[in-house]
């Protein structure tokens, strides 16, 4: 009711505005469709009510009844008369229409995504239509290879090829009496007409329109020829094609679900248009027109290269009476370098990722984001999320970016996500395909699924893996200098005792199928430590390397069961225990004489490898005996505050007891944690800010896109927060903040932020407010902690992008908290600049982020 109500206001409105319906013929009559009425350019306006209502909102997909003629039985009867079958408009009918000139293009995808999110989401259908009718480029191959793709991504159609339905046939190459039978319906009407003109004298009258610098268009030649002399020439069989009328003075307007009302003053932008060509083959805008009326098509979404095409499509649909479709034109996909996506960007055909190992779910998810956001900063979503929340109203008109990086991200999100059951399947034909297995072993392939899935991004990853599992690479990885530090440990006498052994029996690969194995492993680990007396990493990285012949992959213990696996299944490229330890022996032998010069410098230089723990004293003094008298005074000061601050008896150390400790490049002070490590917080650049602007997020509701002043010499730097739905934007400038400032530059919906602003939450999270530093604060000035004095990182912490560098944030934020006060700490000890401590103007006892 609420949606009818809309429309008889904005049909009221429009009347009041002096809108004004032409004549209709006497065959068809033209629906009540406000947006393509006929007026004169100057006075066509839509009801600001009906705009919003038809773009925002739940009620996007307009019930197609509320359009319905009085006399739409008109258009049905003669229909009917002709034999030719139509879909009565009802529930939202959207539709997929690819020409089979080549593969499924991201970009096609994409729009067959929108579709069919859309349909499913208003419980309509969704119909695939094949537009084949250019006979020279479409093939079957392709068509077959569309389906395919479409098939793969899960798009599956309600009406449509090898469906059916009421609306069949659905391929154009079979709907050529419809088009004949129309277009001559139309000359009928008085809507077209038969044009004589040969291919000679339309080049002709192109160049003439060229060299006079007028508008190429068709004049008309035909356009009101003598009736008669029209027959004579029919009669005579001489070729013609047919010509839609251009209506003079013709305004045709939509407004689009994405891009708004969009109008057309029809003679300045085209002439008389040909519907049928001399062969008898239909123009693809007549076709389209008139399948989206006879399929009872109710919304068009699609690219925005068909936007042009649609002043046509509405002018055909008008002339025969049906219904105009909602519209929807989705922007172009760019590559990384902002030019429209094609080959040269790489992959963008839908079975190129399919091949590469991509997910359906995953192409469905990010291909849904290009263009697309439900107002928060979710990424992943699964297939159900996307139809619950998708709204054509929300797809946006500026371009999107294709970004490989993010759509592997994504691709690892739903993969590691999935059930191991559903994994299996394609791990298993990944080793078949690749002959890795002449046949599945199920034993094998489970085991291998179980080990590779939180570690892989694309579904080849696990082939990857597995490939490298069952392989060894021990000479090309003990070449490696990152290996230096495990050979000029002993590594000959630690690598004969693991060669030793397993030539015993003593590693349990033979338990490797049964529930033992895992305890039993780690037991003979802890002896060959205990046997060799090394501990922690100096005794796993050597027996990872001897083992595996990698440095990194999967725990060892599931790579030896690989082993024992994939030897019981015959599996190709596996290198056996055996041998591996025949290898490794041999290298050692090999390599002795520069093994054991790589032992004799790490002693010479007071050992560079790992110290046991009665080694530790003596090399302490002799690197202490190598420094300057200063630089002895330094070491031993530090030795006496580690003394206090780590008692000897395990006690606690008296308050204040934190050492500072020359550390890094430029001498900087860092501050040691209990354990001796750097601690953490003293690892951020912590900064006072000052918020200069501050807008809202192209393509998220709950963010801001801030440039705030921090300092730096460049200038304000980019920060977008997640606070549009606590804090109105008109509060937001001017205000003074807390940022962290070296947080790795991440990707926003598209934009990049250098930075997180600080601020106090709830538990709930309902409730956030600015952590605001004490006024007068200079922007730019970096924060103190009452423990460890002003926080100022070193130039390896510049900007926190390693892996391990990446952590530092998620170990000091469950620490940050806000007292009773509302005053911010870190693990009790208060932040304050210059000024004074920083407060939440309300919050207590609250988490800091």
């Amino acid at each position: 009711m609420i949606a009818v109500s809309l429309m008889q206001r904005s049909l009221a409105f429009a009347s009041k505005q002096g809108l004004r319906g032409h004549a209709t013929s006497a065959a068809f009559m033209q629906p009540v469709n406000l947006l393509t009425r006929r007026v004169p350019a100057a006075s066509l306006r839509l009801s600001p009510t009906l705009g919003r209502s038809l773009r925002q909102g739940q009620g996007v997909m307009v019930n197609p009844q509320m359009t319905a003629s009085k006399e739409k039985s008109a258009v049905n009867t003669y229909l009917e008369e002709a034999g030719i079958a139509y879909v009565e408009r009802s529930d939202a009918r959207l539709r997929f229409a690819p020409s089979p000139t080549g593969s499924l293009h991201v970009g096609g995808a994409r729009t067959a995504l929108y579709n069919y999110l859309a349909a499913a989401k208003f419980g309509g259908k969704f119909v695939l239509r094949i537009e084949d009718t250019d006979v020279a480029r479409s093939t079957k191959e392709s068509e077959e290879s569309m389906i395919a793709d479409l098939r793969w991504l899960g798009l599956d159609w309600e009406e449509g090829p090898f469906v059916d339905g009421p609306g069949a046939p659905y391929r154009q190459s079979e709907r050529g009496d419809i088009y004949i039978a129309l277009a001559k319906k139309l000359v009928e009407l008085g809507h077209a007409y038969p044009c004589f003109c040969t291919e000679e004298e339309l080049e002709a009258k192109r160049a003439a329109a060229e060299e006079s610098g007028s508008p190429v268009a068709y004049d008309g030649t035909w356009r009101d020829a003598d009736p008669e002399e029209v027959q004579r020439r029919i009669d005579a069989g001489e070729p013609y094609t047919y010509r839609f009328k251009v209506p003079p003075g013709k305004v045709v307007a939509i407004d689009d679900l994405v891009r708004g009302v969009v109008r057309w003053d029809v003679e300045a932008t085209l002439g008389d248009f040909i519907l049928l060509r001399s062969t008898g083959v239909p123009v693809y805008n007549f076709c389209v027109a008139v399948d989206d009326a006879l399929m009872g098509i109710t919304t068009v979404a699609r690219a925005e290269e068909h936007l042009t095409n649609t002043v046509r499509q509405v002018l055909v649909l008008e002339a025969l009476g049906f219904h105009v479709p909602q519209y929807a034109h989705c922007s172009l996909i760019l590559g990384e370098d902002r030019s429209k996506l094609s080959k040269r960007h790489g992959a963008t055909s839908c079975n190129q990722f399919r091949e590469q190992g991509y997910l359906p779910e995953a192409m469905i998810n990010y291909l849904a984001l290009l263009g697309w956001n439900d107002g928060t900063d979710k990424d992943v979503y699964t297939r159900e999320e996307l139809i619950a929340a998708f709204d054509l109203s929300r797809v946006t008109p500026s371009p999107a970016m294709f970004d490989v990086t993010k759509l592997k991200w994504l691709n690892g999100q739903h993969l590691r996500a999935m059930d191991p059951a559903k994994f299996e399947p394609m791990v298993s034909e990944l080793l078949v395909k690749n002959k890795v297995v002449s046949k599945d072993d199920a034993a094998l392939t489970k085991h291998i699924t179980k080990m590779v899935q939180e570690k892989c991004e694309l579904v080849n990853d696990a082939l990857d893996i597995a490939k490298t599992v069952m392989g060894y690479q021990l000479e090309e990885v003990l070449d490696n200098k990152d290996s230096e530090l495990y050979l000029s440990d002993d590594f000959p006498a630690f690598a004969q005792a693991v060669a030793d052994s397993v030539a015993k029996g003593e590693l349990p690969i033979d338990k490797a199928g049964s529930d033992e194995y895992e305890n039993a492993f780690k037991d003979w680990v802890n002896g060959l430590g205990k046997a060799t007396e090394r501990k922690g990493k100096r005794l796993f990285m050597p027996l990872r390397i001897a083992l595996t012949g990698n440095q990194a992959g999967p725990a060892v213990e599931d790579q030896m069961k690989t082993l024992f696996l994939a030897e019981k299944a015959s599996a190709a490229g596996l290198v056996p225990l055996d041998e591996r330890m025949k290898r490794l022996t041999q290298w050692v032998a090999d390599h002795a004489d520069d093994l054991a010069r790589k032992e004799q410098a790490k002693n010479a230089a007071g050992g560079t490898g790992y110290l046991a723990d009665n080694e530790v004293g003596g090399a302490c003094m002799v690197a202490v005996a190598k420094l300057a008298p200063q630089q002895q005074r330094t070491i031993l000061s530090l030795a006496q505050q580690l003394l206090e601050s780590h008692p000897p008896d395990g006690s606690a150390p008296a308050a204040g007891n934190q050492p500072k400790v020359v550390a890094g490049k430029g001498g900087e002070t860092r501050t040691l944690d209990r354990s001796g490590n750097v601690e953490p917080v003293s690892r951020l650049d912590l900064r006072v800010g000052k918020i200069i602007s501050c807008e809202k997020h192209p393509d998220a509701d709950a963010l801001y896109v801030e440039q705030i002043d921090v300092g730096d010499p460049e200038g304000p730097r980019t920060v977008i927060s997640g606070l549009a739905n606590f804090i109105p934007i008109d509060e937001m400038v001017g205000r003074t903040v807390a940022v962290v400032c070296n947080l790795k530059p991440a990707k926003m919906r598209g934009i990049e932020s250098f930075g997180m602003v600080l601020c106090g939450s709830d538990e709930a999270k309902t409730k956030v407010e600015l952590l605001e530093p004490a006024e007068g604060s200079v922007p730019g000035e970096r924060l103190a902690l009452e423990s460890m004095g002003v926080l100022q990182p070193s130039e390896d912490d510049k900007v926190l992008k390693s892996k391990s560098q990446q952590k530092v944030w998620g170990i000091v934020a469950p620490d940050m908290k806000t007292d009773s006060d509302g005053c911010a700490t870190y693990r009790g000890s208060k932040f304050s600049t210059s000024k004074g401590p920083l407060r939440c103007k309300t919050l207590t006892q609250s988490n800091l982020g």
